[in-house]
């Protein structure tokens, strides 16, 4: 579930994992699904269960506004908030790797940004992270893409975590500021951002992973 680096408030985190754990179905307080229910994004889109849990969990600390209409037959429309970050442009961030490089957003021009916001003690993120090894492979030696990870962590704590966990991602250390100017809250926090420095894909975790690829395959195709 996302987490708070600072705790927030037990209520919060008890409600992300109650929806979490759960079908979404019972999130609403049904006892299984429902023949007749149907999931949709901001714009109408229809959306599978999985990806309305991860719309629905982007923002966990925002008011949900989730719609839910239910016809004269019996069916339930559920339709969705949208996302705000997403069409936004992103910060232009800087950050130092784990190995002393600096990068910084307006130098990956051309490339798509795959952002993972993460630190050391979070339970969601050491999680997630065999799933995003595994995600990240998928795209081989592809170098229209990076996959950047980005930690309020010194780089001396950082190396002694990876010499003892695995996670693939080109770690960036000491991101506390970079990080603050995208106003997120909770981790872990997964972003996409385009070519052209738009952010096109923002959630926390993850549950509907083809989802997550598809955003990726779409703007390298771009």
């Amino acid at each position: 579930m996302p987490i708070s680096r600072n705790k927030g408030s037990v209520a919060g985190i008890l409600t992300v994992a109650l929806i979490l754990a759960l079908p979404i179905c019972h999130a609403f307080g049904q006892s299984r699904p429902a023949a007749g229910e149907s999931f949709f994004d901001s714009d109408g889109n229809p959306v599978s269960n999985n990806e309305f849990v991860d719309i629905r969990m982007a923002n966990f600390n925002y008011p949900d506004a989730t719609i839910v209409k239910k016809s004269e037959d019996g069916r339930v429309e559920f339709r969705l908030q949208k996302i705000p970050q997403e069409g936004m442009t992103a910060p232009n961030f800087a950050v130092r790797t784990v190995d002393g490089k600096t990068l910084s957003l307006s130098d990956l021009k051309g490339k798509v940004v795959v952002l993972n916001f993460w630190f050391i003690g979070c339970p969601a993120c050491l999680d997630m992270e065999p799933r995003l090894n595994d995600f990240k492979a998928k795209f081989g030696g592809e170098d229209r893409i990076l996959f950047l990870a980005m930690t309020p962590d010194a780089a001396g704590d950082v190396k002694k975590y990876l010499a003892k966990e695995r996670f693939d991602y080109v770690q960036a250390v000491d991101a506390a500021v970079a990080m603050k100017d995208f106003a997120f809250s909770g981790y872990p926090k997964n972003i996409v951002i385009d070519k052209t420095g738009r952010i096109v894909y923002w959630r926390s975790v993850i549950r509907a992973w083809d989802k997550f690829e598809s955003v990726i395959r779409r703007e390298l195709a771009q």
